[in-house]
């Protein structure tokens, strides 16, 4: 199957639509069939539509037709298999096909079909469903490697990240041509808000150290930092604020299970993986800096005293307790945090006078740490401020 999946790949970039005129014809036939024939057409149909996903606008003629006349037949595939009682793996495969489609069709304008605010209220209904209802227990891979890729995490990833996408491109007014004002106006008044709820809910599993894949909380987390400028979204955001701060954010900046073994088998890369920037598109820890530096940007009215009070408070509780019983890993997301406030700091009072004690209270003495990764991190701290 991949190897025919490259094959069609290379026909359709190159003849399609030109040499390939029935293809989408046998799409849609194929669409209204069964089984096999629903799962090759959806297949060859994520292939067409992602010949167009780069396109610019006089090259994304042939997507309008695509999507035209088979996104109603997607729709009402989408709406089925979503109903299904106890659904199967092999309705996660269709289901991410799906995602898929719509993904390369609206990733950088949104076809004028679903402008129609029916058809994409319809659609959104959908994903809301997606988005909301839990992942299936059974069957899922023990092993966190295989669990990340499982079929029905994979969907609640795609369904975060088409949410994300629409939110972010098409849903802010001030970036959107005056044409696409209502879509954004419509997005905005009748979707952001319920997203953003079902966000908080998806990361309130952390609290109690449930399971949620690092991509779909880095997707999670983009969303809220766009939700931080936006009044109608921070009034709902700002009741969370301090569970979301305290309880989810600071616990992704500590030092945790993952980055121990990282570094007793290999400090090395522990240390280049820190500095890297592909590994910081997609990781929960960088986005969870990137919230905090944002939110006291935006709002650092009363927002950064809580941080910081959080921040001395921890480093209290490690000066006082004994060796053998001191929160190394609060300390490392303590002085993270600070690494990430530092500009902030240095430009408010009475922040600013303090900084300089504060580092040398609390940062420099663990440059002679017994704990290696504390010392890893005040290296890099000391260079920023």
């Amino acid at each position: 199957r991949a190897q025919l999946g490259e094959c069609l790949k290379t026909i359709i970039l190159d003849d399609y639509p030109e040499q390939w005129p029935s293809l989408l014809h046998w799409i849609k036939c194929n669409l209204q069939l069964q089984d096999q024939q629903v799962f090759a057409a959806l297949y060859v149909l994520r292939v067409l539509s992602r010949k167009y996903e780069f396109k610019s606008d006089d090259e994304r003629t042939p997507l309008h037709l695509i999507v035209e006349d088979t996104f109603p037949l997607l729709l009402n595939i989408f709406n089925k298999l979503i109903q299904i009682v106890n659904p199967s793996i092999e309705v996660a495969v269709l289901i991410k096909l799906i995602c898929k489609i719509f993904w390369s069709s609206i990733y950088l304008d949104i076809p004028e079909k679903l402008l129609d605010p029916n058809i994409f209220s319809a659609w959104m209904v959908l994903y809301l469903n997606l988005l909301e209802r839990p992942v299936p227990l059974e069957g899922q891979p023990s092993d966190p490697d295989l669990r990340k890729s499982w079929g029905w995490w994979k969907i609640k990833k795609w369904t975060v990240h088409i949410l994300n996408r629409l939110y972010t491109r098409f849903g802010d007014l001030k970036l959107r041509k005056a044409e696409s004002k209502a879509f954004a106006q419509m997005f905005q008044k009748s979707f952001a808000g319920k997203i953003l709820v079902l966000h908080l809910q998806l990361l309130g599993v952390l609290r109690t150290g449930g399971y949620l894949p690092d991509r779909i909380i880095n997707l999670i987390l983009q969303y809220l930092i766009c939700s931080i400028s936006k009044n109608s979204t921070y009034q709902l955001l700002q009741p969370q604020l301090d569970i979301l701060l305290f309880e989810i954010i600071f616990p992704l900046m500590c030092f945790n299970d993952n980055d121990q073994k990282l570094w007793t088998e290999d400090p090395h890369e522990y240390v280049r993986k820190g500095y890297d920037i592909i590994e910081d598109l997609y990781s929960p820890r960088t986005a969870a800096m990137d919230f905090v530096s944002e939110l006291v940007r935006k709002h650092g009215k009363g927002n950064l005293q809580k941080l910081i009070h959080f921040i001395v408070e921890i480093f209290r509780r490690y000066d006082e307790a004994p060796i053998e019983l001191k929160p190394y890993r609060q300390k490392d997301g303590a002085l993270l945090a600070i690494g990430t406030l530092c500009d902030k700091l240095k430009q408010s009072e009475p922040y600013k006078s303090e900084l300089e004690r504060m580092l040398v209270q609390h940062v420099l003495p663990e440059f002679s740490s017994p704990v290696g990764h504390l010392r890893a991190k005040v290296t890099p701290l000391f260079l920023f401020t």
